[in-house]
């Protein structure tokens, strides 16, 4: 195998900024500077985090207790639901495998601590995290399709990212998201849409707050997760682009299949050796978390007004906001497990971070395919 790949990244930052108020951004305006300095804290405590779990410790090198799953994620309405619905505790019983959870927003402090054997973090910056852990990693499932959309203010004649260049775009970090549309800025464009530089000025600020600086023409443009940025959304302060297509959608156009599920910026890995030890454990995994995807799409509207918090709402128009904006874009997958046509398609993103300038190599981290029983 060549050298991994390592994204580069133009700030300090890792994945999604914990939401404020148990889960509902809070609806005042941040300063820019007073966020970057916020995404610092955030890195600091990212790099200091290890903490003690559920599983306890474990080092770089270890392979796990048989029987046991240590699994960090970020909060999630369907693992909720799961849990209160007796549903996991009822497949743990029956298969005797245990999963030990550690709900964080810092699924990577826990992670390369060495205290999860399991973590979900979007596909590709699974490379980056084998080159900070120095353990290579296997991807086995994947779960939630990236939703970010472009919204310019809603008096704006703007269409398409294009006609932004120049101008100043609202982002709440240097990854994430943010990678995908510079290689979409890339692919569609032939332009550089980065942090620190490029065709664009990109202003980091708080995950819930680039659609009010969109909203308040602070900036031309802003890249938002539609949970955290209901208010602007439904007052219609702002207008998504592409005819309301996610980056997932713009994604699957530009590799040929409208129907691809991916970017995935949530996939299930675990570190190699691991995942090769413990064929039970992976498989009841993706058996207990394809359970939990077919009680979403039996009970989406029930599940989203039982966990609202996981949806940054709260009045009952909010709510029925997120019901029919998932019924028309729908994040979560439609089955954890992957295929054959899945894993290439997934894999095309690595060539095209290299081709815009995000990576140093096009290489894919390894994906491993778990037949569905």
């Amino acid at each position: 195998m060549g050298p991994k790949p390592r994204i580069i990244y133009n700030a300090v930052s890792w994945g999604a900024i914990a939401p404020e108020e148990g889960g509902r951004p809070m609806r005042r305006k941040v300063g820019i500077r007073g966020a970057a300095a916020l995404l610092m804290v955030f890195a600091l405590v990212a790099v200091a985090c290890g903490g003690d779990d559920d599983g306890g410790g474990g080092g770089g090198g270890d392979t796990g207790e048989e029987g046991v799953i240590r699994f960090t994620f970020a909060p999630d309405p369907v693992w909720d639901y799961l849990k209160d619905s007796g549903i996991r505790e009822e497949m743990e019983a029956e298969s005797g495998i245990r999963i030990l959870e550690q709900s964080t927003w810092d699924e990577f402090g826990i992670y390369a601590g060495g205290h999860a054997d399991v973590v979900s973090i979007a596909s590709f910056e699974v490379p980056l995290l084998e080159e900070e852990t120095g353990r290579p990693a296997t991807v086995f499932g994947k779960y939630n399709i990236d939703r970010s959309v472009l919204v310019v203010p809603a008096d704006s004649d703007a269409q398409t990212l294009e006609d932004l260049q120049g101008g100043k775009i609202a982002v709440w970090d240097s990854v994430s998201s943010t990678v995908i549309w510079g290689v979409l800025a890339n692919e569609l464009y032939g332009l550089d849409f980065r942090t620190g530089g490029g065709d664009f000025e990109l202003v980091v600020t708080d995950l819930g707050n680039t659609g009010p600086l969109a909203a308040d023409h602070e900036v031309d443009g802003a890249l938002v997760l539609p949970d955290f940025n209901v208010p602007v959304l439904l007052n219609e302060e702002v207008r998504v682009l592409y005819d309301g297509r996610t980056a997932a959608d713009l994604y699957g156009e530009v590799i040929g299949d409208p129907n691809h599920e991916g970017p995935m910026i949530n996939i299930f890995m675990a570190p190699t050796d691991w995942y090769d030890s413990h064929p039970d454990e992976v498989a009841f995994f993706l058996e207990l978390w394809d359970r939990g995807i077919q009680e979403w799409q039996a009970n989406q509207d029930t599940i989203i007004e039982s966990y609202p918090q996981h949806f940054a709402v709260e009045t009952p128009e909010e709510i029925q906001f997120m019901k029919d904006y998932l019924a028309a874009h729908d994040w979560f997958v439609t089955s954890v497990y992957v295929d054959d046509t899945w894993v290439e398609e997934e894999s095309l993103i690595f060539p095209m971070l290299a081709d815009a300038g995000l990576s140093e190599s096009d290489e894919a981290p390894r994906f491993d395919i778990v037949p569905a029983p």
